[in-house]
């Protein structure tokens, strides 16, 4: 009876330890986008379609398996990147409650254990995980089950792609890419086979909201490999966007400082107290603390746009020799600040000759529509009651609990599409009124929307872009000029 009433109590301290302590971490990889996103562009590239909630939580490095609450077990393992010996690729010695980081998940890259290798809505099925769902989707659904984007990426064997993801919170630790053959179980097991090797001692900071390559500044990545990770001699990349000093800067906290240099010194960044010089924080994140306990965390619309990150990582990547065929991404950030992994997973064609997908190149976006949580709603165009009424109604963040704020507009699929039946329009700091819609009448409406579409390829020019067209005028000129002046040269000579 004494050992019953010990479970209990171990549980209820557990339980409130989680429900008052929740870490905000999120973020997502957009390019290739991932299936997580389900095609849609609201909240990218930090969080789109609510990417950014599909992560595993209770992962503490050496433990056999993920508790879904922010504890580890009895006995994990030494930590390889240790303090005073691997302090550059370190920044957080508490977790921002006083809880030491000594066996969180950057402190041995690839060693944490997880559920599900493409991510969990939440981090855990209930009552466990962190209870925050995307729109569409309930606390616990499996990433590894969600369907293939209409979108297809193509990557060539032996060449060199970029690939780019984005933080919507920030925890620090470091991040991988691997691959997996789509036929095959997506289990991490099959993933820590074929991790991608990183190209150059660069990575890039990309603005323009994450899609412009033509706006990034360059910076030295810090990696770490050998031995300090899993695989062995593989390599991993630390997040080089520095967190804040105190706490995190999670829950409205002020920061003023940040745990390293900054990059990009010369900007500034209107975060939290609006003075401090050069790119660092926590991203939107500030803004979602758990406002049952802390009512001050709730942020103006104004403090939401300014904290937000309106930026992606961009890295370079070998595609392997591989053979022909389609391959599952997937892209792991694992945390130092806690005991969460954060895991998306998107979809590439490798082939042995041709073109690469151009990176940041638009996707068609129906995905959601056609094959994801709008496509039941199809016949209900006309029809708003009984089993179509959902269609018609909100689909919140949160699955509606109110104990954090919301991250952007809900998700509606019908109703609220921009004027050509596309999607809607939202970036931080917009009114949260009314819902955001990816656009499903317009995907309908095409008889080619709801069929796979191959994004642009690298070296292909398009008629719909003005530059090109801009290009295409120039050439022909130059030919035209070139004909005419060997016309005059002949003529001159007669």
């Amino acid at each position: 009876m004494a050992r019953g009433r010990r479970s209990v109590l171990v549980f209820l301290c557990a339980f409130w330890f989680q429900m008052f302590q929740r870490a905000e971490s999120h973020g997502s990889m957009y390019e290739p986008p991932s299936r997580n996103s389900q095609g849609m562009s609201l909240l990218a590239p930090t969080c789109p379609g609510g990417a950014c909630q599909w992560y595993n939580q209770g992962c503490a490095i050496g433990c056999p398996e993920i508790t879904g609450l922010q504890t580890g077990c009895e006995k994990p393992v030494e930590p390889s990147l240790k303090d005073g010996e691997d302090d550059e690729l370190l920044q957080y010695k508490d977790d921002g409650y006083g809880n030491p980081t000594i066996d969180h998940p950057w402190r041995f890259p690839g060693k944490s254990p997880v559920a599900d290798a493409c991510g969990i809505t939440a981090g855990y099925i209930e009552p466990e995980g962190q209870l925050d769902p995307p729109p569409g989707f309930s606390t616990g659904a499996s990433g590894r089950e969600l369907p293939k984007l209409l979108d297809q990426t193509v990557w060539v064997a032996g060449s060199v792609v970029e690939v780019a993801w984005a933080m919507a919170a920030n925890h620090g630790g470091g991040y991988q890419y691997r691959l997996c053959p789509v036929n095959e179980e997506l289990s991490e097991e099959c993933f820590q086979k074929t991790p991608l090797e990183f190209v150059g001692e660069d990575q890039w900071i990309q603005f323009g909201n994450g899609y412009d390559p033509g706006n990034r500044i360059q910076i030295k990545a810090r990696r770490v490999s050998g031995k300090k990770v899993v695989p062995e001699n593989s390599t991993w990349t630390m997040n080089p966007i520095p967190g804040c000093a105190v706490t995190g800067g999670r829950a409205r906290t002020k920061c003023s400082k940040p745990t390293f240099s900054a990059p990009a010194d010369d900007r500034f960044w209107p975060y939290a107290d609006g003075t401090s010089k050069g790119i660092f924080g926590y991203s939107g994140g500030y803004c979602f603390g758990n406002v049952t306990k802390k009512p001050s965390a709730a942020c103006t619309l104004d403090e939401y746009k300014n904290a937000s990150f309106d930026f992606g990582i961009v890295d370079r990547v070998k595609v392997p020799d591989l053979p022909e065929g389609d391959y599952v991404l997937s892209w792991r950030w694992d945390c130092e600040m806690t005991k969460q992994i954060w895991s998306n997973c998107a979809d590439v064609t490798i082939k042995h000759s041709g073109k690469n997908t151009k990176p940041f190149s638009p996707i068609n976006g129906c995905t959601a529509c056609c094959t994801g949580i709008c496509s039941k709603c199809k016949e209900c165009r006309e029809k708003k009651t009984g089993e179509c009424a959902s269609c018609w109604e909100p689909l919140p963040w949160w699955g509606g609990r109110d104990f954090w704020t919301p991250r952007a507009k809900a998700i509606q699929c019908l109703g609220r599409e921009a004027e050509d039946g596309g999607p809607g329009k939202y970036m931080p700091g917009d009114p949260l009124e009314p819902a955001w819609s990816p656009g499903c009448s317009k995907c309908w409406a095409s008889k080619d929307g709801c069929e796979k579409y191959t994004r642009e390829f690298e070296g292909v020019i398009e008629k719909k872009s003005w530059g090109s067209w801009t290009f295409v005028t120039m050439v022909v000129l130059a030919v035209a000029a070139a004909v005419a002046g060997a016309l005059l040269l002949v003529k001159s000579r007669r």
